[in-house]
């Protein structure tokens, strides 16, 4: 009787693994190709402002010359870029102030500044974390 009872233990056992590693398999089949990337608001915000045409304010463009930061760097940063909410403001306001930070394919680290406007991003301030700041742009 104590075998008996151990033994369908095990099966039982036996039966929830199986059962898990068939779910993980399907699980992988049903994600695991997809793109995930837009899963949060900030992410899905980022997004949009990417596919929107730039305007570029003076102080930006100043600071994209001084610390040589190409239009096709801030883009690709904007595509893997993190809001910083606490520093943002609201996403609701009429004109929503978005601050950010995202990596390039060539490993820089930028911190942007950016305002919607309509259906145009404004692009208000470029900083690459790893330069001093010695640009006088203002």
């Amino acid at each position: 009787m104590i075998e008996n009872g151990g033994s369908t233990i095990w099966k039982r056992i036996r039966l929830y693994l199986l059962g898990c590693i068939i779910g993980l398999i399907g699980v992988y089949f049903i994600y695991g190709n997809k793109n995930l990337k837009e899963l949060t608001p900030g992410m899905l915000k980022m997004n949009q402002l990417a596919a929107q045409p730039f305007h570029y304010s003076d102080t930006a463009t100043c600071q994209m010359k001084c610390e040589k930061i190409s239009f096709d760097e801030l883009r690709d940063a904007m595509t893997d870029a993190k809001i910083d909410s606490k520093k943002s403001r609201s996403f609701n306001e009429h004109r929503p102030m978005y601050n950010f930070t995202g990596h390039t394919r060539h490993g820089r680290f930028l911190h942007v500044i950016c305002v919607e406007i309509d259906s145009v991003t404004r692009i208000v301030m470029v900083h690459d974390s790893a330069m001093r700041d010695t640009c006088k742009c203002l």
